[in-house]
């Protein structure tokens, strides 16, 4: 009989032990959440073909870098949104620097370490190059050609040039912040500006945009310096997950499945930007065939740039 009252005594400890213990689920967010300041609620659409794979519905948040960084700081761990897609390496670096991001798994970055932030907590998912459009013409154009002749239009806003800015820092080196802002201010001078008179046409003979707006408007456009080995300046639109993201599994799946060779060309269509990757002929949209020569300055090298850029903006113009 004592055996027997052991037996079930050490059965009744064991249940009691059970249900105190927290279960653990493996069961799929139904939803992501990603903060952006380029996407609106209809972009959620583009994102299906990652909801019809993994089960998991992606809502766009609209955003501000600004706003997010607010957002996070009162919120953390309650924070509304898990991921962050940004339309600039500038932003990233912003929400980079103001702790806002966590570090991605390496096993999910690119093997080109030039498209992921310095701190490994963002990675690009888009190349953006900065591109000429509104040319009669259609010809070769050099950067170098924006600091003389005719007044032109700057179609960017500051976060959107400053990837242009901090390629031109990154080209004269760290050392060399005096000759980075003469080049700037060349560049500055002859940007046409709200109260300037347009030349004798009436018009700017062209203007600096980039990729994604000349197609998303339509316009014709060139990439700039390809003739002579120097390569288009271009930025990054990227992706982060939020420090204590509650679904950073799912995350890393969204930054997995985007990461796809095949599944990146797409999205990229999408967003009038380049794959990150050479298609080499092999993508299914013509433009991305058209792959320029790029820059060596990349989206990681950028980053420290942004730093001195804050340091010399206020005495460009």
């Amino acid at each position: 009989m004592g055996i027997i009252r052991l037996v079930i005594f050490s059965l009744l400890l064991l249940s009691l032990t059970d249900c105190n213990t927290p279960s653990v689920t493996s069961k799929k967010p139904e939803k992501l959440y990603i903060a952006s300041d380029f996407l609106t609620p209809e972009d959620s659409l583009m994102f299906n073909g990652f909801r019809k794979k993994e089960q998991v519905r992606v809502i766009i948040l609209p955003m501000s870098t600004d706003s997010i960084v607010r957002h996070y700081r009162q919120f953390r761990y309650n924070s509304k949104f898990d991921m962050v897609f940004m339309r600039s390496t500038y932003s990233l670096d912003q929400l980079s620097s103001n702790g806002v991001l966590h570090v991605i798994d390496e096993s999910y970055q690119w093997e080109e370490k030039g498209f992921v932030a310095p701190a490994s907590d963002w990675m690009i998912l888009g190349l953006d190059p900065y591109v000429i459009a509104g040319m009669d013409e259609q010809r070769g154009f050099q950067y170098n050609e924006l600091t003389y002749g005719p007044k032109w239009r700057n179609e960017l806003n500051d976060e959107e040039f400053a990837s242009f800015q901090a390629a031109v820092m990154f080209q004269f080196g760290r050392k060399n912040l005096s000759k980075s802002l003469a080049w700037l201010r060349k560049i500055d001078d002859r940007t046409l500006k709200a109260n300037d008179a347009t030349d004798s046409t009436g018009i700017a003979p062209y203007c600096l945009t980039r990729l994604s707006k000349a197609r998303e408007e339509g316009k014709k456009y060139v990439y700039p310096s390809q003739s002579h080995k120097f390569g288009a300046f271009y930025d990054g639109m990227g992706v982060g997950i939020t420090r204590h993201a509650s679904k950073y599994s799912a995350a890393l799946s969204f930054i997995r499945h985007y990461s796809n060779l095949v599944y990146n060309q797409r999205l990229c269509n999408r967003l009038h930007v380049l794959p990150v990757q050479d298609p080499k002929d092999l993508s299914s949209y013509a433009y991305q065939n058209e792959y320029p020569m790029l820059f060596r300055c990349t989206p990681r090298a950028a980053a420290p740039h942004f730093r001195d850029l804050a340091k010399i903006r206020g005495r460009i113009e």
